[in-house]
């Protein structure tokens, strides 16, 4: 084999809240053509990946970081049809979030 490209050509990122949602979307769209759809009970992230082997990687680097400077504690994500918890430092529970939609 002469290496092996990355399956996905995208990742998707679930955030709580809108507001960290947009600054997380407006530091990747820096590198990566990014989307953000807000949902009844969170936001969507969707990053397209490039064809760089690192772009995966470098996009995970920077969600953890952003996840621990966002003190969320952890986000879901999902690359490959494949559902994952990015963790990264500590929950601050005094942050608003809103309740499920019911």
């Amino acid at each position: 084999m002469n290496g092996t490209p990355y399956l996905s050509q995208e990742v998707e990122f679930e955030v709580p809240l809108y507001a960290p949602a947009r600054r997380f979307a407006a530091r990747l769209s820096l590198a990566w053509t990014t989307f953000v759809e807000d949902l009844d009970d969170s936001t969507l992230i969707v990053v397209e990946l490039t064809s760089k082997p690192t772009s995966f990687s470098r996009v995970l680097r920077l969600a953890e970081e952003w996840v621990r400077s966002e003190a969320l504690g952890a986000i879901r994500f999902s690359v490959d049809g494949r559902d994952y918890v990015l963790e990264a430092g500590e929950v601050d529970w005094e942050l608003d979030i809103p309740a499920a939609a019911a």
